[in-house]
């Protein structure tokens, strides 16, 4: 088998069908709910994100986030979120993506500084996924689709 290709499994390991790799990925599919406080941030993120073709709603608070998921829930594939908006009141968004049987299976990847590196810790054990140190580059973006799980299919590399 080539190496560029990946192959799609069922849980129970069958073969569903061969998947193109990130670099033929159609990321245009790919739904990612961007929420920063910082404008500046989220401009940049923003930019990026679309470079790389993804569908993108961008939120600045905790509370439209809230709102985002519990309107569109079921159609965001990746929470991408700056880690303090995340932990900040109770970790109400990892708390309620937790509740929701419709959107519990959408990953959370956290953004933070590089001085934020303790709160990765912190993260992890409320429910995130992985994490993503800023400034964030278009190479790092490009494999973010690698979290989404799709209807009990899995990815294998």
């Amino acid at each position: 088998m080539d190496t560029s290709e990946s192959i799609v499994v069922n849980e129970d390991g069958s073969n569903i069908d061969h998947a193109m790799s990130n670099d033929m990925m159609d990321l245009s599919n790919v739904r990612v709910l961007l929420c920063d406080t910082d404008v500046e941030s989220c401009h940049e993120v923003l930019a990026l994100l679309k470079k790389c073709c993804y569908q993108v709603i961008p939120v600045c608070s905790a509370a439209d986030a809230l709102d985002a998921l519990n309107s569109q829930g079921h159609c965001i594939d990746i929470v991408l979120a700056e880690a303090s908006l995340l932990i900040s009141n109770g970790a109400k968004i990892f708390n309620f993506i937790k509740l929701d049987v419709n959107i519990k299976h959408i990953p959370v990847i956290m953004m933070l500084d590089e001085d934020e590196i303790p709160l990765v810790l912190k993260g992890l054990m409320l429910g995130a996924t992985d994490y993503l140190v800023k400034p964030l580059s278009s190479n790092e973006l490009m494999k973010l689709w690698t979290h989404t799980k799709r209807k009990g299919s899995q990815l294998v590399y």
